[in-house]
């Protein structure tokens, strides 16, 4: 009888884990990264400055921005796959201009993907061929401008052969 008793318990844990684990991915800004990284493969953090984000040869590699996230960019959030390279980046933009380099530069064209990662902060609608491509770094992005809000994504695909 306890066996019974323990394994309806053990598939109503589990079966609820698979139903909740999609809505907690989306909406874990406020987990602690212990959770976030063993439990989804991911992290965020967010910098009031572009000037407070680290830098090459800083820890926290996995939050460098890219180069083309200009200087007086502020509220910058960032969430980023742990076990891969996807991406989603918001930030907003002060006086100096966003300058992309576009999709001439990738290699075998932009990507058209949308994103792999979810944010409760990510707006509806966004993904797909939404925006324009940069590939001046390691990897392609695909950032859309809102207003003085900025949303960029990769999904990990690299920018040069």
């Amino acid at each position: 009888m306890k066996k019974k008793v323990l394994l309806i318990v053990a598939v109503c844990v589990a079966v609820g884990l698979a139903v909740a684990a999609p809505l907690l991915k989306t909406y874990d800004d406020d987990l602690p990264d212990v959770v976030t990284d063993h439990l989804f493969h991911e992290r965020i953090k967010t910098f009031a400055t572009a000037g407070d984000a680290p830098k090459v040869g800083e820890h926290e590699l996995l939050f460098i921005l890219p180069k083309w996230v200009p200087k007086d960019a502020t509220q910058i959030t960032e969430k980023v796959q742990t076990t891969g390279d996807a991406k989603l980046m918001r930030f907003t933009l002060g006086s100096a201009p966003l300058k992309l380099t576009g999709a001439k530069r990738c290699s075998g064209g932009a990507f058209n993907g949308v994103p792999k990662l979810g944010a409760s902060w990510w707006p509806e609608g966004v993904g797909q061929s939404d925006g324009r491509v940069d590939c001046s770094d390691q990897f392609q992005y695909r950032v859309v401008v809102k207003g003085k809000q900025v949303y960029a994504w990769t999904n990990g695909d690299s920018s040069h052969p």
